[in-house]
């Protein structure tokens, strides 16, 4: 089976509740990206501030990179594999507010992680249940333990990996940023 269809599995691939200061105000799904997400990814990319896409892609950019781009909209098989969050519009039409996606490491069990969530967006409960079901993507994909670089400075996303229970390390490679690592077996 391959991944896309193992990832379908996954209890988080569905339509949650979107909610802004307690309140619910609207609809979001989670499901695996697709090429007619394109549109959406560059969407995204527009709606991060400055700040946003240097935690994301650790240096300033102003414009995604069309090879970066064709990656992510391709990220659907064996040991690359994202997820995107759609808001569902009182319109019929659907807003790309989030992606989560991982990328197997080529000689092991593990996966390096990535996030990003719209500005427009963030404190939703997004960017949660994206990083729950990549997680659940990776495990129903027999990897052990997802990881990702986390930028010192990052408060949000560290908090979020703090109540999601990563474990933080700080980076050998870089002191500026954590690793944040997480099994797949394990709440």
């Amino acid at each position: 089976m391959d991944t896309q269809l193992r990832a379908l599995n996954s209890s988080f691939i569905k339509i949650w509740p979107l909610v802004r200061e307690g309140e619910v105000i609207g609809q979001y799904e989670i499901r695996p990206i697709s090429l007619n997400d394109r549109t959406g990814v560059l969407d995204l990319f527009e709606h991060l501030s400055t700040k946003s896409r240097y935690f994301r892609y650790a240096h300033a950019m102003s414009t995604l990179p069309e090879a970066l781009l064709n990656e992510i909209i391709h990220a659907n098989k064996q040991g690359d594999f994202a997820l995107v969050a759609m808001i569902l519009n009182s319109d019929q039409t659907q807003t790309l507010a989030g992606i989560a996606r991982f990328i197997q490491d080529p000689h092991g069990l593990e996966a390096e992680f990535s996030l990003s969530v719209s500005d427009d967006h963030h404190h939703e409960g997004i960017g949660s249940h994206l990083m729950r079901a990549i997680l659940d993507c990776a495990r129903l994909n027999g990897l052990a333990e997802i990881y990702g670089h986390i930028n010192k400075k990052n408060e949000d996303m560290l908090f979020l990996m703090r109540h999601l229970g990563y474990t933080l390390r700080t980076s050998e490679d870089d002191f500026q940023f954590y690793i944040a690592r997480h099994s797949t077996t394990s709440g």
